[in-house]
């Protein structure tokens, strides 16, 4: 045996030894991810896939709109491009109306230094009137800022539309809109209806 090996088997027999000092081996389950059509929306958010229609301008083959509630969150995570160059609209039509008090979304851009503008909308009568509620830009850049993670803070009721227009570049570069993660809070209430 060389010495090698008596090194392995003794660090077995420790191992073993500890098992039992312990108490024996942990008993485990390993279950599979929860798949897309399981998801519930957090506790107080609206359930976007249940309890609302997005109409988009357009989206990628490969970056499809679904990848904004597919519960994935942070730098690194799946998200919606959109299929054609310059302005896009997502309008979020709720089945009912909402009581909006926060409004969270994430944007990353890896590849293209760009200023993306978002301005926010709402109306109160399916989308006869929007009202303008806030604009925001953001700066990104490859060598520095990559991400962005946005909470507002927000007092709206009885809405029946969110619309979120984005403009990819405020210079006109030809570039695509992005959006990874977006979610309405609502007054401590957990919105769900069907199954």
């Amino acid at each position: 045996m060389s010495s090698l090996d008596w090194i392995i088997l003794k660090n077995r027999q420790k191992s073993d030894l500890k098992g039992e000092k312990m108490g024996g081996k942990l008993r485990k389950k390993i279950v599979p991810f929860t798949t897309v059509g399981t998801l519930r929306a957090p506790l107080g958010t609206v359930d976007i896939i249940r309890n609302a229609e997005v109409i988009a301008t357009s989206e990628s083959e490969n970056f499809p709109l679904d990848n904004i509630v597919d519960g994935s969150i942070g730098p690194g995570s799946s998200q919606w491009v959109a299929g054609t160059i310059g302005l896009q609209t997502l309008t979020f039509k709720f089945d009912t109306a909402q009581n909006i008090t926060r409004v969270i979304y994430e944007i990353e851009e890896q590849e293209v230094a760009r200023t993306q503008e978002i301005c926010f909308e709402v109306s109160r009568d399916s989308g006869a009137h929007f009202r303008e509620i806030l604009r925001h830009e953001y700066n990104f850049s490859p060598e520095g800022s990559t991400f962005q993670r946005e909470e507002l803070k927000l007092d709206l009721d009885q809405i029946t539309e969110l619309k979120m227009i984005i403009k990819p570049d405020k210079g006109n570069i030809n570039c695509r809109a992005k959006l990874n993660h977006i979610e309405f809070q609502v007054l401590g209430q957990h919105i769900h209806m069907g199954n």
